[in-house]
């Protein structure tokens, strides 16, 4: 279902932060390294601009960047090339100089979230989305609100798993 063997994934967690018209980012970088990213085909960003979660994908082998929203704003969409540019400045060495030229393409027919509070469920099913080897069919998963709970129990049972993972690994160590 996923290109693992043939895209590498390198994920990078954005926060940023914007206020009096002066941009501040924190960048979160544990775990990635020049050839990390060197070695991807995929950047996966998720960003979070004024209390909603984004998501930015890098294509690096099409040069472009791909924008995920579940609640469609110009606000959201303003911040990217700020950001973008942010991202280059702090691992420059990690990506190409025309990283920030590159065209940012607004994903079109996106499932819209119907509250303020599932952007996050939303930006983990895109990421999802955006490495499935399979076309995406955006129109089939225009009811992702309706399944909301579901993905809800999915993510707690995946964390739980991760959590019970590690414990393990620790009292087998």
């Amino acid at each position: 279902m996923f290109k693992s063997e043939i895209i590498n994934v390198c994920h990078l967690i954005v926060q940023y932060y914007k206020s009096n018209k002066v941009a501040n980012s924190k960048i979160l970088l544990s775990h990635i390294t020049l050839a990390s990213i060197t070695a991807s085909d995929v950047v996966l960003m998720p960003c979070h601009v004024s209390s909603h979660w984004t998501l930015l994908v890098c294509r690096q082998k099409e040069q472009c960047w791909d924008f995920y929203d579940s609640f469609k704003s110009g606000r959201h969409r303003s911040n990217l090339p700020d950001l973008v540019k942010t991202l280059y400045e702090e691992v420059s060495e990690a990506l190409p100089a025309d990283i920030i030229m590159w065209p940012i393409n607004e994903v079109p027919n996106l499932p819209q979230q119907d509250n303020g509070d599932d952007c996050g469920v939303f930006v983990m099913k895109f990421m999802k989305e955006a490495l499935s080897a399979e076309t995406i069919s955006w129109q089939e998963k225009k009811n992702w609100c309706k399944e909301m709970p579901q993905f809800h129990a999915e993510i707690t049972a995946d964390i739980l798993r991760a959590f019970s993972n590690i414990i393990n690994t620790n009292i087998s160590a």
